[in-house]
């Protein structure tokens, strides 16, 4: 300790001793400015502005001495280590314990070559790591003697930073589930993740084909209009076909934006995904929807046109609502079924809960009645109110081979009494 005091006294007297010798030069420049020589005065200026160029320089600056005692530390080097002073401190303190046999390896390969450059850990002031890159030198005097060692010392740390970052990102980049790529605005693949590669079943051949190689003729167009938006700056989301390297095609949706380069290339980035389960699982849920609306519609069918039997010879279709082509059509349909499918010899339509009657919906009963006859039965029209018996001889429709009744009682007594009849008469 006693030693280590005794060298920093003695460069502080030296130090002490220079910066008399600068006041002094400076004081005589001011005094005899025009008295001295043009090459003495420019040596002052030059010497002035090199100390300002230190000093505030943003990179760490030391000299040393050969026994690592720091004699000279800019500001920015008291930033770097976070010390008020670094005047008389040896460079050991500014290292770790288990670093100094590479410091030392490092002093020893400066002293031997004039110059080391190179990268290596500090240690700050609250013994925090800093990564720094050194380039050292050899300080030698007018005859080529060394006199001492001068550093200069830049953090690493946001490099370092940035660069695990990086790291970072390509591995997520790269080991991403979707398939990510680059291309220049022709089209021509500058990168592709693996799942790009294994996507379009290329592999390291994607790089630098051109993506209009592998999508379908048919989506050229539509991916036409996705560059166009890239060049003005928006993104594109498009759903094309691509044709993989075995042949088969896969539907993908992609995800476009470009990107400038430093030198004011435009990059396409893109994001594709296939989306072959997807599509099959939209077929799938329209089929069942489809499955769905027939059964609904069966169920309507149904529920708007009821056949019952009310005997073994008859059966009754109660009409409720407006009755368009449609429904028409499927009166008649339902009609014929039940009636060859109960034997009925007497159907009853009833249309008492039709509302309307118009030219339409009279000519469907007569074409049901007669389809009804071709079948061997007979038609009873129930439920006749007056005013749609006036229509109907308005609309002077025939309701020729059509039994009416006024109301359903007596279509369904008339069907009662003939069912009866029949069993009279021995029928079975």
């Amino acid at each position: 300790m006693t030693t280590t005091n005794g060298k920093i006294a003695a460069i502080e007297a030296e130090n002490a001793v220079l910066r008399q010798r600068i006041s002094e030069l400076e004081a005589q420049l001011t005094s005899r400015n025009d008295h001295i020589a043009p090459s003495n005065h420019q040596e002052i200026e030059e010497f002035r502005g090199f100390r300002t160029l230190i000093e505030t320089a943003p990179q760490a600056i030391g000299i040393l001495t050969f026994d690592g005692i720091i004699t000279y530390a800019n500001a920015a080097f008291a930033t770097l280590t976070g010390y008020d002073s670094l005047i008389g401190m040896n460079m050991t303190a500014l290292h770790f314990e288990e670093d100094l046999p590479l410091l030392r390896a490092h002093t020893q390969s400066l002293i031997a070559s004039n110059t080391w450059r190179g990268v290596a850990r500090m240690r700050r002031r609250d013994g925090s790591a800093i990564p720094v890159r050194i380039n050292a030198f050899v300080i030698r005097d007018d005859d080529g003697q060394p006199m001492a060692m001068t550093g200069m010392f830049e953090d690493l740390t946001e490099d370092l930073q940035r660069e695990e970052r990086l790291r970072l990102f390509e591995a997520l980049v790269e080991n991403a589930p979707d398939a990510i790529g680059v291309a220049d605005f022709k089209g021509d693949i500058i990168y592709a993740n693996a799942a790009y590669q294994a996507l379009t079943g290329y592999g390291e051949q994607l790089i630098g084909m051109n993506g209009f190689d592998y999508i379908v003729e048919e989506d050229h167009r539509s991916a036409q209009i996705a560059l166009a938006r890239l060049a003005e700056g928006k993104a594109a989301f498009l759903e094309t076909h691509i044709r993989r390297k075995d042949g088969s095609i896969v539907p993908v949706a992609s995800t476009m934006y470009a990107q400038p380069t430093p030198g004011g290339e435009l990059r396409i980035i893109g994001f594709l995904r296939d989306i072959s389960d997807q599509k099959r699982a939209e077929a799938e849920r329209f089929a069942l929807q489809q499955q769905v609306i027939e059964a609904q519609r069966a169920a309507i069918r149904e529920l708007s046109t009821p056949l019952i039997p009310i005997s073994e010879t008859a059966v009754i279709m109660p009409l409720v609502g407006a009755i368009d082509s449609a429904r028409a059509q499927q009166i008649i349909d339902t009609l014929l079924e039940g009636v060859a499918a109960h034997r009925a010899e007497m159907a009853i339509v009833d249309i008492t809960g039709v509302q309307v009657v118009d030219t339409q919906v009279a000519n469907a009963l007569v074409r049901a009645a007669q389809a009804v006859r071709l079948l061997g039965a007979q038609v009873i029209l129930t439920g006749i109110k007056p005013q749609v018996a006036q229509t109907l001889v308005q609309l002077g429709v025939s309701l020729e081979g059509i039994r009416t009744t006024g109301s359903l009682q007596t279509g369904v007594r008339l069907a009662l009494i003939g069912d009866a009849a029949k069993h009279r008469n021995g029928k079975p």
